[in-house]
């Protein structure tokens, strides 16, 4: 590593001359690098292609495809194009820039975003780009402290209407993050609720916590598909003082008052801290165990130094295993938050930020084959997208423009992990490949006719289709 390193290197007083020298050494360092690692910028050598295989093995389904005329004889001699359109898959963002685009008066921690929302015609940027490659939301308007500072004051209820509905309006599902979360003094208790338990009035806090799950379950329900329900148990210990149901109950109210929507309980440091993990596991065994309607277990991922970002990309296994242990509770598994600050990546490896966004972009690509080869994983959701919670985590700089990271997951999530070709029938009039899920286009052409039909492509799902032409 110290022999790659020294390419990328500059010591204190050190300089590297003109802006021209600088662009000649940074070139040097990666043609170095593409030499040693196939092109990879990364500073050491990570083996990612047993995940590679993993997800050839777990993510993609076997499809068949009849395709038959209107007398249901088969087509021959025809050319078919297969074009997958969408996932199954969620790959996430929490598009928290649109709180404060929407509530910028209101929104208490928006101050990283400047002192007025970005204009209009950059807001439709931001739009466009976050469609182009997600299609799941996180929605973090739900910290109880944002929405309700002052007791029945609700500060963020309009904008969070508005931002689920054009979320709705393309096909994107809403999570709302988050309704029960014990960590005062920050925003997962307002400062009214934290008085009332400092004084011992925990009945009084009981009662406002389960009336405000209701009211934004209520409110929310035919625009959020998802809550994050209960937020780190296990970590953020404060409202076990209501008594050891009051999980169960949030989980209770949430479904009474929703039945469709999905539940979530979402927990940090799980891939990572074994202690924290087994805590966790027993928890969510005795609370599933008792018939508590937790529909998905939220792993939280996140990267916060450069140590958190060499231990674990030293640990790949591991968390792949950790996953396998949080699998075993018989439900879903959600990546529900996943960053990678650049001052870690600038720490870790000692390089510029320019050569930091590369290597930010290849660890992003590391991670995300390692959470979507899991086949209990259904969601991989990043944290944010736009000057993010973390200094430079999300896929957008300041003034807009696209990072590596960006190209990068576009590349997989809509390149590397959609499935797209070519072929010509032969007399049997059937197509049989591997394919991962989601909805397709299939267009079958033979001489004067062309005719293109859409099939859904589901997981655990017998995906044998017969498409009649001319229908």
């Amino acid at each position: 590593m110290s022999g790659i390193k020294k390419y990328f290197r500059k010591t204190e007083g050190e300089s590297f001359g003109t802006p021209l020298k600088r662009y000649f050494v940074l070139i040097l360092g990666l043609l170095f690098l593409s030499l040693c690692f196939g092109g990879s910028v990364l500073p050491i050598d990570i083996d990612i292609s047993a995940f590679e295989e993993r997800i050839e093995a777990n993510r993609k389904v076997p499809i068949k495809i009849e395709i038959v005329d209107e007398n249901g004889h088969p087509v021959s001699d025809a050319h078919v194009s297969v074009r997958q359109i969408n996932h199954e898959f969620f790959f996430g963002n929490a598009p928290e820039y649109l709180i404060y685009a929407y509530a910028w008066t209101s929104y208490n921690r928006g101050r990283r975003f400047g002192i007025k929302p970005l204009p209009e015609e950059d807001l439709e940027v931001y739009k466009r780009l976050y469609l182009d490659l997600f299609n799941f939301a996180t929605l973090p308007s739900f910290y109880w402290k944002d929405y309700e500072p002052t007791q029945g004051r609700i500060r963020l209820d309009e904008a969070s209407k508005k931002i689920a509905e054009w979320l709705n309006e393309n096909g994107v599902p809403v999570k709302g993050h988050t309704l029960v979360w014990g960590n005062p003094p920050s925003v997962g208790v307002p400062a009214w609720i934290e008085v009332k338990g400092k004084v011992g009035q925990w009945a009084e806090v009981r009662e406002a916590l389960f009336f405000r799950v209701e009211r934004e379950v209520e409110e929310f329900k035919d625009l959020v598909q998802y809550w994050d329900v209960v937020n780190e148990p296990i970590v953020q210990s404060w409202f076990d003082a209501l008594g050891p149901d009051y999980i169960a109950e949030s989980f209770r109210i949430v479904k009474e008052t929703d039945p469709d929507a999905i539940t979530v309980l979402n927990e940090y440091g799980v891939l990572v801290n074994e202690r924290t993990r087994k805590a966790f596991i027993s928890r969510a065994q005795q609370l599933i165990g008792d018939g508590v309607p937790i529909d998905v277990i939220g792993a939280e991922a996140h990267i916060f130094t450069a140590q958190d970002l060499l231990s674990q990309l030293q640990s790949l296994e591991s968390i792949y295993l950790a996953i396998d242990e949080l699998a075993q509770l018989g439900k879903p598994i959600h990546i529900s938050e996943f960053q990678i600050p650049l001052p870690a990546v600038i720490d870790a490896f000692d390089v510029s930020i320019t050569e930091a966004e590369e290597i930010q972009a290849e660890i992003a690509k590391i991670f995300y084959t390692v959470f979507f080869s899991h086949p209990a994983v259904e969601v991989i959701a990043y944290w944010n997208f736009y000057r993010a919670w973390q200094s430079g985590s999300g896929f957008l700089r300041d003034d807009l423009s696209e990072k590596p990271m960006f190209y990068e997951l576009m590349k997989l999530i809509h390149g590397d992990w959609k499935t797209s070709f070519e072929a010509e029938l032969d007399s049997s009039g059937e197509l049989c490949f591997s394919g991962f899920s989601g909805e397709y286009d299939i267009t079958v052409a033979f001489e004067n006719f062309s005719e293109t039909v859409s099939i859904n492509v589901k997981k655990n799902e017998n995906n044998q289709f017969t498409l009649v032409l001319g229908q």
